[in-house]
This record gives structure tokens, C-alpha cells and sequence, in this order.
């Protein structure tokens, strides 16, 4: 098969239609008609993706900015989609770090850790700490984790070697 053949025969295709076997093969032999396939693949995937927002620009110049506003009157720009940034609150990481160090602290002097202090003597306090330890931890890795802008900006980053 020819490699113009072939092209109309792949044009010729209906979306999602088997493609034949003979131009299969000839797709596998022929690096010139199986990249002009590719191109037209990904020319397809990106005209039918749906289009980011360009964003609104600015300008100080009245002749710059009517030309802006006469075009976003028009409909030709996409309007733009206030990003929100949801965060938790300092407090409330404050809050649910008490809570978890209370929680930890009241567990020995409640019934369940007097129960446990009865029936597993000494060998339970190894294990309650060994999970308050990783328990707190984890805590404190989030909280770095998720508020890390926080730490640069306050403290800054200092590259010393």
C-alpha cells in the first residue's frame, strides 16, 4: 500500500472506528505516515480538551485598555474563576493538638487504662507510649507539611554549607 493511500484511508475513518489490518501493517512499516498520524492524534486530543481561562490583562494605556474592554464585551474571553484557597486555620491545628496530647494524658487515669494497667501489669505502658510518640509525631509532620509556606515566610531559608 501507498503512503497516500494509506493517509486517505486513515482519514477516511470514522472516530473510534477499527482501523483495517492493511493499514495496520502499513502503519508499522512507515515512520512517516504513522508520525503524521500521531500529530494528527494529538492534534485532535488538544482541540477537543477543554480550554484554560486566559487570564485578564491590565495596561496603564486608555488606547490598550478599551481595545481590553471592547474584546471581553465581545465574548472572547473567558471569565475568570476566583482561585479559593482553603486552609485550616492555626487555631484550630492548636485545638486538635491539645486535644490529642489531653486525650493521651487522661487515657492512664481512666477505666480503660486502669483495666489495662490490671490485666497487662508494666507491659502496657511500653506500647501506650510507643503510640502516643508516633501519634504525635505524625501530628507534628502534617502540621509542617501542610503549613511549610508558613514556616519559609516567617523564618526564612538559609542556604549554608
Amino acid at each position: 500500500m501507498k503512503c497516500d493511500k494509506a493517509f486517505d484511508l486513515y482519514l477516511s475513518l470514522d472516530k473510534d472506528e477499527r482501523v483495517p489490518l492493511s493499514l495496520t501493517v502499513h502503519l508499522l512499516v512507515c515512520p512517516v505516515c504513522r508520525t503524521g498520524v500521531r500529530h494528527l492524534t494529538h492534534a485532535e486530543e488538544s482541540l477537543s480538551s477543554i480550554l484554560e481561562p486566559v487570564p485578564t490583562v491590565r495596561s496603564g494605556d486608555p488606547i490598550v485598555a478599551a481595545a481590553l474592554s471592547r474584546i471581553a464585551a465581545a465574548g472572547l474571553v473567558y471569565p475568570l474563576v476566583p482561585v479559593t484557597v482553603r486552609s485550616v486555620s492555626l487555631l484550630r491545628w492548636l485545638v486538635a493538638g491539645l486535644i490529642l496530647v489531653a486525650g493521651f494524658a487522661v487515657v492512664p487515669f481512666s477505666t480503660i487504662g486502669s483495666w489495662s494497667s490490671e490485666t497487662f501489669g508494666p507491659s502496657f505502658l511500653v506500647p501506650f507510649y510507643l503510640l502516643c510518640g508516633v501519634a504525635v509525631t505524625a501530628y507534628c509532620g502534617l502540621f509542617v507539611g501542610t503549613n511549610i509556606d508558613l514556616f519559609v515566610k516567617k523564618f526564612g531559608f538559609r542556604h549554608t554549607i
